[in-house]
């Protein structure tokens, strides 16, 4: 007999407040019954920085990846484990690069070939600014430069949540054409809720989503090399690509051509997933891009989230086949499922909703926005063979690293963070700025101080027309409400705001110093100056 989950929202909220009083809900499986060794294992990574060339859509392209391949190679840890990552950076140099005058040095995109590390949503110390987990305000932002090497040694605490995590380049200026180019990877945190019995016996699938940008280039090869500090029209950095492919664990499944005066969309071949009647499968899927939000659905299939951001839920929550109850994943978001096959032969495709005019387009350039997206097919499932009869777990454990919930009186302070875009910049060379709290970044200035141990409440207030998702570095942080659900409760590292919406979120301080950044995932956003700083202190 299957059983269904019966874990319900109220329960989950009143288990919340238990925990604040010390008291644990006895029907759940126990908040901390698995962390991580505390002999502090190192799993060591080599990443090789490079160009790298492949066929994608029957075009020959050449771009940025790591060790050559498209996503790069996965990474495996553990809670309490040390993480020993090596960049070595094998781009060629920077071609000489002087700014007009006017032109802002940092938020025009520059420095291509510079690069440095990552880990998106990992709870270590902050690893943007040089040296590792600095407090220096003025502290500048690591940069490998071609022909350089780096290590990064970070420790994950031991009650570290375990789940689907990511890494990428983040050096303000070559953010967006290195990973839309392909530099990213998945890391999976192994732990607690890989230990669940219905979940250990589901076979386990990735899925990295990523957009690929290329332009003409020489001899028949397709690339993305934007001349720093040139107008678009002069070969400079542009928000769109001649030619974008959407890709699938490296396959194209979309491919937009811009090259006339209507851009075309053409879906590419797509992966099949077989699975048994009864066959429950856990699949888990990174939003890679540097700029597409996306609704997922999967009709004829029983869709369970069990975690978002690598943070899992107390239990499987239903998800529908239709907009109104779809998978919601802003650029950087991770959505861990439990698909349950249906008992008869049948077939279903994963894919990304259609959007339209009244929301954020990949298919023509407007203030850099994104106005319209055709469905996206992502994967078929194919249903046949012998039935299984395999369960779904009733509840999961809580990480033990987000519980208590935070609770009013431990607000320190609330601030608002108002997200806005503004056209006809003089100094910006697209002409248009994306700003936070009206101002474009400095790279030595601090925007918001907070101390360790301490909680505070944001309201993040997207007061434009386009998408913003807000990302965090460092902490986990609780989103309550979305304008989408105001009775949204779940752990975020990576929140999607809406044209002109408020979201509020509340962020718990706990164990690392140090100068980090906050800012839009949308990258070309982020590269044209909507990020800030922060220390905490």
């Amino acid at each position: 007999m299957r059983r269904e989950p019966k874990f319900t929202r109220r329960e989950f909220l009143a288990a919340g407040a238990a925990a604040a009083g010390g008291v644990i809900l006895l029907r759940r499986r126990s908040l901390a019954a698995v962390t991580g060794d505390s002999s502090a294992a190192t799993d060591t990574y080599n990443l090789t920085v490079g160009y790298s060339e492949r066929t994608l859509g029957g075009v020959k392209i050449r771009t940025r990846t790591y060790n050559g391949s498209l996503p790069g190679p996965l990474m495996v840890t553990r809670p309490g484990h040390r993480l020993h990552v090596t960049i070595d950076n094998q781009l060629p140099p920077n071609p000489p690069a002087t700014p007009p005058p006017g032109i802002d040095p940092q938020n025009n995109p520059n420095s291509f070939n510079t690069s440095n590390l990552h880990f998106h949503g990992l709870q270590v110390m902050p690893h943007l600014f040089s040296p590792l987990g600095t407090t220096d305000p003025k502290a500048r932002f690591i940069a490998i430069e071609p022909g350089q090497s780096f290590s990064y040694d970070v420790q994950l605490p031991p009650d570290h949540p375990s789940g689907l995590y990511w890494y990428h380049p983040h050096y303000h200026g070559s953010a967006t054409v290195q990973v839309g180019g392909g530099m990213a990877g998945l890391i999976l945190v192994k732990g607690p809720i890989d230990e669940v019995p219905e979940i250990k016996a589901a076979r386990d699938e990735l899925m990295a989503i990523e957009n690929i940008k290329v332009n003409p280039g020489k001899n028949a090869v397709w690339e993305w090399e934007p001349i720093a500090y040139q107008l678009p029209s002069n070969g400079g950095y542009s928000f769109m690509s001649a030619l974008e492919f959407l890709t699938v664990n490296g396959q194209p499944v979309l491919t937009i051509d811009r090259r006339g005066k209507t851009p075309v969309a053409t879906p590419g071949s797509l992966a099949s997933y077989r699975m048994n009647p009864g066959e429950v499968m856990r699949l888990r899927i990174l939003n890679g891009t540097d700029g597409i939000p996306m609704q997922l659905v999967l009709a004829g299939f029983e869709v369970y989230l069990i975690g978002i951001d690598g943070v899992n839920f107390a239990m499987p929550e239903r998800a529908g086949a239709d907009i109104s109850s779809a998978i919601w994943m802003a650029p950087g978001n991770r959505a861990e499922l439990l698909i349950r096959a249906p008992s008869q032969p049948a077939s279903g495709t994963l894919q990304a909703i259609a959007r339209m005019a009244s929301a954020p387009n990949l298919l023509s350039e407007t203030m850099g926005e994104m106005m319209a997206m055709p469905q996206i097919q992502l994967a078929n499932f194919i249903v046949d063979g012998a039935p299984q009869e395999m369960q779904l777990p009733e509840d999961l454990p809580l990480p033990a690293r987000e519980y208590p919930l935070i609770t009013n009186d431990e607000i320190v302070r609330r601030r608002t963070i108002t997200f806005t875009m503004h056209t006809g910049s003089k100094s910006i060379l697209t002409g248009v700025e994306f700003l936070l709290d009206g101002q474009l970044y400095e790279e030595t200035r601090i925007d918001q101080r907070a101390k360790l141990g301490t909680a505070e409440e944001w309201i993040l207030k997207n007061a434009s027309d386009g998408i913003h998702p807000f990302h965090m570095h460092v902490n986990s942080f609780e989103v309550l409400g979305t304008p989408w659900d105001p009775q949204y409760h779940r752990f975020h590292d990576t929140i999607w705001l809406p044209p002109f919406s408020e979201t509020r979120m509340r962020v718990r301080y706990k164990e690392w110093k140090g100068k980090s950044v906050y800012h839009c995932h949308i990258l070309p956003h982020e590269d044209t100056a909507m990020i800030a700083n922060f220390l905490i202190y």
